[in-house]
């Protein structure tokens, strides 16, 4: 029988446990307010961060590095560079509102900005270049960083495509992975003048409707300057700075491993990174560039048109450069790939060619590229032929040509010429060949498209019947076109898909596919632009020029400077 002492002992502990109860009950709701209270007020202040982040005007003052070295593709200039910027960023802390910004840090473009920020908030930057005052257009893009990661807390960018000579407005608006603004920033930078760029003397707009698609004009080889840079322009013909070489010019830019690569001597190839700075340079020995180069990416080889220093023919070898290793070695030479063709040729009157030397210029390659993984199509301006070649890496040959005359007629080469289906302009004089894959089409087929001077003249064929070619341009008039191919392997064919006047020119000149329309470039009407897919023109720009420039190609940067679209 349970006694009053026990009766009273058990009330207490059940008091006892009920006050423990409420007590943690207490205790657990004030850790669930102090918790929540904490997440709310995070939340509140980040809201109130967020909505502080508004556009404000910053003060920039870009710096310059002096150096001592004067030739910026060697790793002596680029090292200054590394120096100078490692001092700047030990003696002082660069925020957004704070930034160290310097003038073409690297020397490889005279416009660039080098963009440095420090920040606690991993994001990505967009960037906007503004010229109202010279009718540029505005340059928007999301910046690339050197190791390739989106968000980032330390800021550090090539920033390109600023006009000279006037004043820019340079625009960054940083966001995080919620895409919301953690920074907003612009200032005022007005560039040095460069009387080296050509002037753009007249602007055309067509009747098409079409955008023009992203990116700025870079013009190659103008006047045949034995110092020729690259000048680049944008949508509306205006400057965009200049990329300086050191003699030879250079006939377009590869993109390899995020790395910008071109000629920038006689017989040397630049890599550069997303700063702009020099990584690495190859010499290829004992050859000199010519009218293009191109990369493989499956064999990781540099494929270029070169003259052979040591033969008596030029303009007729293509060598390869392996990306890993940079040995430089002959792919195939032409002569011996057309032996007769090259034995039939004659030197042009006056003993000499078009450059003044005394080297037989029989076949005259002007362009390249990749059909396969182990084939090519050649452009020979002096034998107005498409010629494709098999089994580059392994045993080269002759595949076939496209020629509409009759040069090859009672030789061992006409039996690799396809046969022509339908009544076309042929091809003659070409440049910039250029093969167009489609999932389309059938086992066999493909695309080639090229600026087709139309200009009749073989100096090293005076037996060269032009009968063939209706209407043929001369030296100072004519029709030029793009021309277009559809060719079947399996028929051994070709016919026309495609093609439409263009300004004229005897010589030189370009054509490319790009966001769906069809930029251009024709040298001695020193005309450059932009067609539609269907062929009507967008806008057109002629520079200033005593005699023309090679090519003008147009490059968005993405992927490279900028984050794909």
């Amino acid at each position: 029988m349970t006694n009053v002492k026990d009766i009273v002992e058990g009330e207490r502990q059940k008091k006892r446990r009920k006050r423990i109860k409420i007590l943690v009950f207490f205790v657990i709701l004030l850790v669930a307010a102090s918790f929540f209270g904490v997440r709310a007020y995070r939340h509140y202040k980040e809201e109130q961060f967020f909505a502080s982040v508004k556009q404000k005007e910053i003060k920039v003052t870009p710096k310059t590095v002096t150096h001592k070295e004067q030739d910026i593709f060697t790793e002596s200039y680029q090292k200054e560079t590394d120096r100078r910027l490692a001092t700047w960023k030990k003696d002082k802390k660069y925020s957004f509102d704070h930034p160290l910004v310097v003038q073409n840090a690297y020397g490889t473009y005279t416009t660039s900005l080098y963009y440095y920020a420090e920040t606690d908030r991993a994001s990505y930057a967009v960037c906007t270049i503004e010229a109202e005052d010279v009718g540029a257009s505005v340059y928007k893009h999301q910046l690339k960083t050197l190791s390739g990661d989106k968000y980032v807390k330390k800021h550090e960018y090539e920033i390109i495509g600023l006009v000279p000579g006037t004043k820019n407005k340079v625009t960054l608006e940083f966001f995080n992975e919620e895409k919301r603004a953690v920074g907003k920033t612009h200032f005022y930078v007005t560039m040095p003048k460069d009387e080296e760029i050509p002037a753009i003397l007249q602007k055309n707009t067509g009747d098409s409707k079409v955008k023009m698609t992203d990116g700025l004009f870079a013009l190659f080889g103008h006047d045949k300057a034995d110092v020729s840079n690259i000048y680049l322009y944008d949508n509306n013909g205006v400057a965009r700075g200049r990329m300086p070489l050191n003699k030879y010019r250079t006939d377009r830019f590869l993109f390899i491993d995020d790395q910008m690569v071109y000629s920038y001597d006689f017989n040397k190839i630049v890599f550069t990174n997303r700063l702009g700075r020099v990584t690495r340079t190859i010499d290829v020995g004992d050859y000199e560039f010519h009218h293009d180069f191109m990369y493989d990416e499956k064999n990781q080889k540099i494929l270029c048109l070169v003259n052979d220093l040591k033969k008596d023919t030029i303009e007729d070898v293509v060598i390869q450069v392996d990306v890993k290793t940079g040995k430089t070695s002959l792919l195939f030479d032409c002569e011996k790939m057309l032996p007769l063709m090259r034995k039939l040729a004659i030197q042009r009157k006056g003993g000499k060619n078009t450059y003044g030397g005394t080297e037989l210029d029989w076949i005259h390659l002007n362009s390249f590229d990749l059909v396969d993984d182990n084939s090519l199509v050649l452009s020979s301006r002096e034998q107005s032929a498409i010629i494709k070649v098999k089994n580059i890496y392994t045993k080269p040959e002759l595949d076939y040509i496209i020629h509409r005359g009759t040069i090859y007629n009672g030789t061992e080469t006409a039996k690799y010429q396809l046969k022509r289906e339908g009544e076309l302009i042929p091809n003659a004089g070409q440049h910039t060949i250029t093969v167009e894959h489609d999932d389309s089409l059938s086992d066999g087929q493909y695309y080639l498209y090229m600026f087709n001077n139309y200009y009749g003249r073989a100096a090293s064929i005076p037996t060269f019947d032009w009968g063939m070619y209706p209407n043929v341009g001369n030296f100072q008039s004519g029709t030029s076109y793009y021309s277009k191919f559809l060719v079947d392997e399996k028929k051994r064919t070709y016919k026309l898909a495609q093609q439409f006047a263009l300004p004229y020119s005897a010589i030189v000149s370009s054509v490319q596919h790009l966001g769906g329309n069809i930029p251009f470039s024709s040298g001695m009407s020193k005309t450059f632009g932009e067609y539609d897919k269907d062929g009507k023109l967008i806008k057109s720009f002629v520079y200033e020029a005593d005699k023309y420039s090679y090519r003008v190609m147009k490059y968005d940067f993405q992927g490279m400077l900028f984050a794909d679209k």
